[in-house]
C-alpha cells in the first residue's frame, strides 16, 4: 500500500502521519483514518463512484514516491499533483496545463477550488471543477473546449509562446462574437509581428502598406529637405497635403492591426488547424500542430533585413545625383 505521509483525510481535514491506522475506499482510492471512515459510514465521494473513477491528492499533498514512485514516463501536475504521460500538455485529472505559458485559472474557480480531492479523467462535470465554476468563471478553459470549431488542447499545441493570452482571447471571441482584441505588438511592430506569427498574407499586405505609406513618403520629406534635383518640380502644397493624409492613414492602418490582429490570427489558425488534423495521425497531432504555427524567428529577422535592405537602396538611389554633382565639379 503507498504511503498517504502528508496528505489530510478527507473527513477530519488532518494530514496522515507514521503509524495512523489507514483505511482505504475500494471503490475510488480514497485514504481514510479508520475511525473517520467508519465516523462517516463510508466513503465520503461514495456519490462519484462509478467505473473510472479515482482519488487523486488534493493540491500540494502528494504521497510517499518511495512507496508509490511513478514511471519516468510522467510528470506531475503543478496544480493537484496528479501523475500524466510526459507528452501531455493538460492534466487529465483536473485539466491544468502541465507546462508554462498555458492558460490560467480564474481566482478560485481552478483545480484547488473543487475540495479536497479530485478524479481522474473519465470523472467528468462531477469531478472537474471547470463545469461547475464555468458560468461564474468564463476565464477557464477546459483542454477539450470548442473554440471556433477547434479544441483549446490543438489551440495550446498550435500557438506556442503567450499562449494564454491567445486562448482567453479566443475564448471570449467565440462567446461573445466580438471580433476586437488589443494587440500591442500588433500596433506597434506591424507587418514584422504578423511575419513573426507566420501569417504571411497580412504581413505582406502590411508590408506593402508600409512602403508606400511610410518608408516612400519618408524619403521624399527628406529629399525636399534636402532641396535635391529629384523634387524640383514637385508642389510641396500637394505634397504637404498627401504627407498629412498618408500620416493619418497610417495611423489608422496600425490601429486596424493592434485591433483585430488576433482576430485574424484565429482565422488563419483555424484553417491552418484543420489541414494539419487531415494530414497526421492523432498521436502525431501536437508535434504537426507545432510546426505549423508557433513563432518564427527567420522570418521574423529575414524581414527586417529586406526592409532595412529596400530603405537603403531608396536612399542611396535618391542621395546618388546629389553625391554626383560635387564630385563632377572636383574633376573638373
Amino acid at each position: 500500500m503507498a504511503d498517504y505521509t502528508g496528505c489530510k483525510c478527507p473527513v477530519c481535514q488532518q494530514p496522515f502521519s507514521d503509524g495512523d491506522d489507514v483505511v482505504v475506499c475500494p471503490e475510488c482510492g480514497a485514504p481514510y483514518h479508520r475511525a473517520c471512515y467508519q465516523k462517516n459510514a463510508g466513503c465520503l465521494f461514495a456519490d462519484r463512484h462509478a467505473p473510472g473513477f479515482e482519488w487523486k491528492p488534493a493540491p500540494g499533498e502528494m504521497p510517499n514516491r518511495e512507496t508509490a514512485s511513478a514511471s519516468q514516463d510522467e510528470i506531475a501536475c503543478p496544480a493537484c499533483g496528479a501523475m500524466n504521460p510526459a507528452g501531455g500538455l493538460f492534466c487529465e485529472s483536473c485539466g491544468a496545463p502541465l507546462r508554462a505559458g498555458g492558460p490560467r485559472y480564474a481566482p478560485g474557480s481552478g483545480p484547488a477550488a473543487s475540495g479536497p480531492a479530485s478524479y481522474g479523467p473519465a470523472a467528468g462535470p462531477q469531478g472537474y471543477s471547470y463545469t461547475d465554476a464555468q458560468q461564474a468563471a468564463p476565464g477557464m478553459l477546459h483542454p477539450d473546449e470548442d473554440l471556433g470549431g477547434v479544441k483549446a488542447r490543438d489551440w495550446a499545441a498550435f500557438l506556442g509562446p503567450n499562449a494564454g493570452y491567445y486562448l482567453m482571447n479566443f475564448k471570449r471571441m467565440a462567446v461573445t462574437g466580438q471580433k476586437l482584441a488589443i494587440s500591442f505588438s500588433a500596433f506597434f511592430f506591424g507587418p514584422f509581428y504578423f511575419f513573426y506569427r507566420k501569417m504571411w498574407l497580412p504581413a505582406a499586405i502590411f508590408l506593402t502598406l508600409d512602403v508606400f505609406g511610410v518608408y516612400i513618403p519618408q524619403l521624399l520629406q527628406f529629399l525636399v529637405l534636402a532641396d535635391s534635383s529629384l523634387v524640383a518640380g514637385l508642389d510641396l502644397n500637394v505634397f504637404s497635403v498627401v504627407l498629412n493624409v498618408l500620416r493619418v492613414v497610417n495611423l489608422a492602418v496600425q490601429f486596424a492591426a493592434g485591433l483585430f490582429a488576433v482576430y485574424w490570427y484565429r482565422h488563419i489558425g483555424e484553417k491552418r488547424i484543420a489541414r494539419t488534423l487531415q494530414s497526421c495521425s492523432p498521436a502525431e497531432a501536437p508535434a504537426a500542430l507545432a510546426k505549423a504555427g508557433g513563432v518564427s524567428v527567420i522570418a521574423l529577422v529575414v524581414s527586417l533585413s529586406v526592409v532595412f535592405g529596400i530603405y537603403l537602396l531608396l536612399s542611396f538611389m535618391a542621395l546618388a545625383p546629389m553625391m554626383a554633382a560635387p564630385l563632377a565639379g572636383l574633376a573638373v
